[in-house]
């Protein structure tokens, strides 16, 4: 077995939604998966009963061999409840939607249904190990900041921050163990406009009292680190 893949089954943060109607589809799944991750299945066409739960996941397969992809799209953009930013492993038997709707809900690849399975588990192993290496930063108990979505989560409960308290914890974990200086965060956070650092304090306060930890640490009044595992 490959790092990458011992990585990915010993952190227990990674987890995966199943959407298929398709049983035996999904018994294959289960039987290939369940050891490695955290799995979910959804067999219902009601997606929006997915609600805000679909924003734990780190991948989605999605059976799409009954042409649902579409109405995924649209239920949950009306849900307002996901930015289609979860990558997708889509499943497909020939009847390919419009290529627009891939790029919308972030279509990471596209393989035939009847694609071999081992196949099939080792591109998911090789997906999950890239998102794993590519756009997680980890932080001391269980904390970690996906920079994708911008969502920082404890395991998979998700620490809600506002609009600044995420484009700050996004600089700071896109430079983890570097000084990111006032200058660096009022030029990409406050983008110009009016900053002091009064303000910032004030918003790293609040990020340390949402989350009891103090992995965002002030350095020599020049500005600030983010500490990572």
């Amino acid at each position: 077995m490959n790092s990458i893949s011992e990585d990915i089954i010993n952190n227990s943060n990674n987890s995966i939604l199943v959407v298929s109607k398709d049983l035996e589809c999904m018994d294959i799944l289960k039987k290939g998966l369940n050891n490695k991750y955290d799995i979910s299945y959804f067999n219902n066409d009601k997606f929006h009963l997915l609600n805000e739960e679909i924003n734990n996941y780190n991948l989605i397969i999605f059976d799409n061999s009954t042409s649902e992809l579409k109405k995924f799209v649209e239920d949950l953009k009306l849900a307002k409840s996901y930015n289609f930013n979860i990558p997708m492993i889509l499943l497909e038997d020939g009847n390919f939607e419009d290529i627009s709707v891939y790029k919308y809900c972030n279509v990471y690849t596209i393989f035939d249904k009847k694609i071999d399975e081992k196949f099939l588990f080792l591109n998911i192993d090789i997906a999950l190990g890239f998102l794993y290496s590519n756009k997680k930063v980890q932080f001391e108990n269980g904390f970690y900041f996906d920079t994708i979505s911008e969502t920082l989560y404890q395991g998979k409960k998700i620490i809600k921050l506002t609009k600044i308290e995420k484009k700050l914890v996004n600089l700071l974990a896109s430079n983890p163990n570097t000084l990111v200086t006032y200058e660096d965060i009022s030029a990409t956070v406050w983008k110009g406009k009016e900053f002091s650092i009064y303000s910032l304090r004030n918003v790293i306060k609040h990020i340390r009292e949402k989350t009891e930890e103090a992995f965002i640490k002030n350095s020599s009044n020049r500005g600030y680190i983010i500490s990572t595992l």
